[in-house]
């Protein structure tokens, strides 16, 4: 067609056609501008990474080379990262601009999936409808930060628009799509099973269509199921283990994701009212997508939605919703343009309402990675042995540490947490999600790192139910990188080996008095309040002492100003363990700035001994204080 031709079709189009286009088109662009912004790789992402390197590494579809562990819930996206690193592609801007490419995708084919779910009895669609709906989820910032993260969240979100399309269309692509969908998540089998109950409850009966439909899905199938079946022993991944756990917490935190949800991208479901107040006048199509989006959102409610607190388990029916709220809109007020109005309030609320805890969420989780980096890439360059690490946080410090073994303290790529955890706790609080933990199983397999996310404060239950065992505060000791100006992130690690059997031994109430005496010392500055804390937990310490105690008690001390009972302290450290160099490091600089060079130059040399890499940066800070 040349360009002439091309001149006479788009002049055809009806204006309300244009507008949608343009309408389309801008929120492409919106979404373009939003993945620049956005521009990250969330920590999770590098599970998956690892696995495809060590599959290309010859190691198999693993994590750790010998465990077969399906650790992992995006099986396609796993595979598709292995053809990108076999063609030479970084795995994080590969999986990046796959990403992006699907999201820019979604609002392509939501286009089309708005005309087929508006269209009339002549089969004409709503191309205002069409194309508002674009922009709606061009401008959503979860579609966007999730589709550049590096995670499969886009790609599945594609295929479930995709297998809508094609359902309405009753086009056999759609068991294509749904097979695609349940690849890349475990919920495309959940959604195949809505899109058939809804289509058995639309025709009373199962449909030839729908029979077809299922047939071809579950032997499209087959061979995944045969192959994780041989190789990792189960058709369910590992992840759900660790992360399932039904009871009423798990439905309240549901809730509480779902709302948060419904108040980001529906203003609490107003901007769903005016759909719902005339469901009988949406197209057949309308309402049994009504119904997907309250079925997966019961779905959601019922696992506790997401830990990654950005709305992903919701961003699915992101397309579905947009298009059901303006298609409320535009049935609810009978006029060409004045719906459009309605759309710019939905518009604005998503742009302002969930903005700071987007923004929020995203700053955490580039400090949490680079942090995490940093934190691999120094332990690498000091410690050339074949070590092992565990941690809560395993994404990126995996990957960078490709050769040395990686234990998940929360069970992801773990059988033994997820499968076979201890039992709870009784009096140990926690904000986490992830309650599973197996501290006894951790601490026989005799780490060499133990890693926190928080640094030294203890805050999953995995990493307060270490503080149970006097194996562990017996014979890990802490170390820490220079990051620049500041020591920071202290990481565990062993000093001896643990023998004899695991047995839980501390009482509860001192990982909850220490927990909260770092609360008090680091975030509320409340002095007083966490040394009276610290001296609680001191009531329920094993024998010997746990010196780090002692230690934040000599940080109050200071800061409150009692200098010489912050000494006290820090003697008090040492005289428990010699190998405690945060005792060193403050004896260092007291006993240099009061004349007993003696003094001082022992505690330089056990630093030299524990830390060395933090020698030349601390003796800065210490003669620089004179």
């Amino acid at each position: 067609m040349g360009w002439s031709s091309k001149t006479r079709a788009l002049s055809g189009l009806s204006r309300p056609a244009v507008i949608g286009l343009v309408l389309a088109g801008l929120g492409c662009a919106v979404h373009l501008y939003l993945l620049y912004h956005f521009n990250f790789t969330q920590d999770d992402a590098y599970i998956s990474f690892r696995y495809a390197q060590n599959w290309v590494a010859g190691h198999g579809l693993v994590y750790n080379a010998g465990e077969r562990i399906e650790g992992y819930t995006n099986f396609l996206w796993t595979i598709w990262l292995v053809g990108g690193r076999l063609a030479g592609m970084d795995l994080v801007l590969f999986s990046r601009i796959l990403g992006a490419l699907f999201g820019l995708g979604t609002i392509v084919m939501l286009f089309g999936l708005g005309h087929i779910v508006t269209a009339d009895k002549s089969g004409r669609g709503n191309s205002l409808v069409s194309g508002a709906a674009c922009l709606i989820l061009g401008t959503a910032y979860a579609f966007a930060y999730w589709a550049i993260s590096g995670l499969e969240t886009a790609a599945f979100t594609f295929m479930l628009t995709a297998a809508l399309a094609a359902f309405y269309r009753r086009s056999p692509t759609a068991a294509v799509f749904l097979v695609l969908a349940t690849l890349l998540r475990p919920e495309g089998a959940l959604a195949a099973v809505i899109i058939l109950a809804l289509d058995w409850f639309s025709h009373r009966k199962i449909t030839a269509y729908a029979g077809w439909m299922a047939a071809l899905w579950a032997l499209f199938l087959l061979p995944m199921g045969v192959f994780k079946l041989s190789y990792y022993g189960s058709l369910v991944p590992n992840p759900f283990y660790a992360k399932t756990a039904f009871g009423t917490p798990q439905l309240l935190d549901g809730a509480r994701y779902a709302g948060q949800f419904f108040w980001h991208y529906l203003a609490a479901g107003v901007l769903a009212l005016p759909a719902i107040f005339i469901v009988g006048r949406l197209t057949s199509p309308l309402k049994a997508a009504m119904g997907f989006v309250l079925l997966y959102t019961l779905y959601i409610v019922a696992v506790g939605g997401d830990v990654l607190k950005v709305d992903r388990f919701f961003v699915p029916l992101m397309p579905i919703v947009a298009v059901i709220v303006v298609a409320g809109f535009f049935r609810l007020i009978r006029h060409r343009w004045l719906p459009l109005g309605g759309v710019a309030i939905a518009i604005a609320w998503q742009l302002c309402i969930p903005w700071e805890h987007t923004a929020t969420f995203h700053a955490r989780e580039k400090g949490l990675t680079d942090k995490m980096n940093k934190i691999a890439a120094h332990l690498a360059a000091v410690d050339s042995t074949d070590f092992s690490i565990a941690l809560s946080t395993i994404g990126i410090v995996g990957y960078r540490l490709m050769d040395h073994p990686v234990i998940d303290m929360l069970g992801l790529t773990d059988s033994v947490v997820a499968r076979h955890p201890e039992p709870p706790v009784e009096g140990m609080e926690t904000t986490w999600r992830e309650r599973k933990f197996n501290a006894a199983a951790l601490l026989a397999r005799q780490p060499d790192y133990i890693l926190f996310s928080t640094g030294f404060k203890p805050s999953a239950p995995a990493e307060r139910a270490l503080f149970l065992y006097s194996a562990f505060l017996n014979n890990y000791r802490t170390i820490a990188f220079n990051f620049g100006t500041t020591l920071l992130h202290p990481i565990f690690h062993r000093v001896d080996s643990i023998p004899g059997q695991f047995q839980r031994d501390v009482d509860v109430r001192f990982v909850q008095n220490f927990n909260q005496g770092i609360n008090l010392l680091w975030n509320t500055k409340d002095y007083a309040a966490a040394l009276a804390a610290f001296r609680q937990t001191l009531r329920y310490s094993p024998q010997p002492e746990y010196p780090y105690v002692h230690y934040y008690m000599a940080i109050a001390q200071q800061s409150l100003g009692d200098i010489e009972a912050s000494y006290r302290s820090l003697q008090k450290v040492i005289q428990l363990d010699d190998r405690v160099y945060e005792g060193h490091k403050d004896l260092y600089r007291y006993e240099y700035l009061t004349g007993n060079q003696d003094a001082a130059r022992y505690h330089r040399a056990r630093i030299a001994a524990l830390v060395p890499w933090y020698l030349p940066r601390l003796d800065s800070l210490v003669t620089g204080l004179q």
